[in-house]
């Protein structure tokens, strides 16, 4: 079976209808994930193609918003956007893909530009997750510097909008990697702050950052 498959999308800005690749599920393989459950897959990265752009009005978002992100856009945001877009040219664009051959330099441009548009619709921790993405790829690219300076702007933006979390979900995702980037900093004792409220409070979920945040406990004595 093939790795890939064409979908399509009307983009919810300009109403540009677009072709995309799609991963298969099949082709989806992890072999291993890191101490922050960073997936490392056998094959195909799913991460790569799961941002999408519209060629049209350059337009950036995650596919798997694709059928609600419409509806998450109200007046305000949609010209806050629009006014993002118009800054964004031709150039910047180079090498704009949104098929299997997409190039890991337009990745990097598809997060950061998706990351601003996430932020524009008060989605702060979609804004981590994104980067946290970019960091992977430095991460994979052996930048350390990169890959750090992303991770402590990601720290800011959770300790920033931690009130805000909805639901156990997001105070999850906040406390483990607000743990990892502080173990990763060298901030040992915040890091094992976090660590122990995590697993106090959330042991008897099925989460997997419960299982990864007992590992990373482990790194820390």
């Amino acid at each position: 079976m093939a790795d890939f498959w064409k979908d399509t999308v009307k983009c919810p800005i300009c109403g540009n209808e677009f072709m995309f690749s799609k991963v298969s599920s099949q082709a989806i393989k992890v072999k291993e994930r890191d101490i922050d459950l960073k997936p490392i897959y056998k094959g195909v990265n799913p991460l790569k193609y799961s941002l999408i752009t519209c060629p049209h009005c350059y337009f950036t978002f995650n596919e798997k918003d694709a059928e609600n992100i419409k509806n998450e856009i109200k007046e305000l945001h949609f010209s806050k956007i629009q006014d993002f877009l118009k800054t964004l040219s031709e150039k910047d664009m180079k090498g704009l893909d949104n098929y299997d051959t997409k190039d890991l330099d337009f990745y990097k441009k598809q997060i950061v530009i998706a990351s601003e548009i996430y932020s524009i619709l008060e989605k702060p921790f979609e804004v981590s997750r994104l980067l946290l993405k970019l960091s992977w790829v430095y991460r994979e690219e052996n930048d350390e510097k990169r890959e750090l300076k992303i991770l402590n702007n990601i720290l800011k933006i959770n300790n920033k909008f931690y009130e805000s979390a909805d639901n156990d979900r997001e105070t999850i995702f906040l406390l483990f990697y607000d743990s990892y980037i502080n173990y990763r900093l060298g901030k040992k004792e915040e890091a094992a702050k976090n660590i122990e409220r995590l697993v106090r409070n959330y042991s008897k979920t099925k989460s997997p950052y419960i299982k990864a945040a007992k590992e990373l406990r482990g790194e820390l004595k």
